[in-house]
């Protein structure tokens, strides 16, 4: 469905997710780290009711804690010494550096999530492939292949536990076979449906004249607001970053995790920028109610 947020043009959907990773990147504050993680946890949910993002809650969170505990064990830097483990001293500093960097890998990952899911393969192959056609074609297929191999397991998956045949139960050698069985099925399902994509390319012609789009799209008033206020946005956003707000000073000594006057205007630029799919969707829903 394109409505909501996915009616925009892709060039605004695409500049929207490059203005609000360049936010993130901008900022280190923990707390700008922590608002960004939920705002972007919210837009997720308005596209799917977060089912893509529920796979990841787990990956997620390992990965998070083991970056928020190794930065401490490895790196001692810091003033204010926490305690000594193995005669290395853990440091405030250490933590709080590790915490912001995993919040930090976090949000980005939750907005390639999004990323994924609102720019798909027609509009992102719309974006580039009169830039770069082929790398453009690629990367969409690179998107494309891993979730079209999950699905296509799971369909043999089921096939092979009805009639019996599953990699968790019998004997090793048993287990062994099937689980081959199953990857030599998906491997020649894979190939064959490649095959008839390359014979369908060549027959309808491709790379034999000017690259051209079955689906048109035009820059609408609506397109121009959004892009004209990520834009201020940005220059905002940079702005302020640059006389040091949005951020925490953390090495050799940790700052103050007081907000000054630029801090809060920053982080309610920061705000509003990864909310406006939220905006949208908002606006939507009142629509259709009202």
């Amino acid at each position: 469905m394109n409505n909501g947020f996915r009616r925009f043009h892709p060039f605004i959907l695409f500049f929207y997710y490059i203005v609000s990773g360049l936010l993130i990147m901008l900022y280190n504050h923990p707390v700008f780290m922590i608002i960004a993680m939920c705002l972007f946890i919210g837009v997720n949910i308005t596209h799917d009711n977060g089912k893509a993002l529920r796979k990841w809650m787990i990956p997620l969170f390992i990965m998070g804690s083991i970056f928020a505990l190794l930065n401490p064990l490895l790196v001692s830097r810091g003033t204010h010494i926490l305690f000594y483990v193995d005669n290395r001293q853990i440091t405030l500093e250490a933590l709080m550096f590790g915490i912001t960097m995993a919040l930090m890998l976090i949000t980005v990952i939750i907005l390639f999530v999004s990323f994924n899911l609102i720019l798909n393969g027609n509009k992102f192959l719309y974006l580039f492939s009169k830039i770069v056609p082929r790398t453009a074609f690629l990367m969409m297929l690179s998107i494309r292949f891993v979730p079209l191999l999950k699905r296509r397991y799971d369909e043999i998956n089921a096939v092979y536990r009805v009639r019996g045949m599953t990699m968790f139960h019998g004997s090793l050698k048993d287990r062994a076979n099937n689980g081959m069985n199953m990857l030599q099925t998906l491997l020649t399902w894979s190939l064959e449906e490649a095959i008839q994509t390359a014979d369908s390319m060549q027959a309808r012609g491709y790379q034999s004249g000017k690259k051209s789009s079955y689906t048109l799209y035009k820059m609408t008033k609506a397109d121009w607001m959004m892009f004209s206020i990520l834009i201020v946005i940005l220059i905002v956003g940079m702005l302020g970053a640059s006389f040091g707000y949005g951020k925490i000073v953390i090495y050799p000594t940790l700052g103050t995790l007081q907000f000054y006057a630029g801090d809060w205007i920053v982080l309610f630029c920061m705000m509003l920028a990864i909310s406006l799919p939220l905006i949208v969707e908002g606006i939507e829903w009142l629509r259709w109610k009202f």
